[in-house]
């Protein structure tokens, strides 16, 4: 999975590295005004990944245990991490839309 951080770093702005275990690696990937949290996982010869805006989860919840049980954001999977980040790549818009109805829950929350 290490190798995926550095790949990562071709598609965001800045990639920091929250969490790294056996099982898991949690990443912040800011891209301009966005930060998107993505925990990053394998089973047998599978690599995917759950993507989710930082504005969908309370800073408290960054972990990857909590991001891949959220209801909010993406999973990808492909066959290996190139394909992987390409597929994440492609989920940008779709992320940005995301992040906003998590912007507008919040509010509506608050109210």
């Amino acid at each position: 999975m290490k190798e995926i951080v550095e790949v990562m770093k071709g598609i965001c702005e800045k990639v920091v590295e929250l969490e790294h275990t056996s099982d898991c690696t949690l990443l912040v990937c800011k891209d301009g005004d966005t930060a998107t949290l993505i925990a990053l996982s394998s089973y047998k010869d599978w690599v995917y990944a759950k993507a989710v805006p930082q504005e969908a989860v309370s800073i408290n919840y960054w972990s990857c245990n909590y991001i891949f049980y959220t209801p909010f954001g993406l999973y990808v999977f492909a066959k290996n991490e190139k394909d992987l980040v390409e597929k994440l790549k492609s989920k940008k818009k779709l992320l940005a839309a995301i992040a906003k109805l998590a912007i507008e829950r919040t509010l509506t929350l608050e109210s």
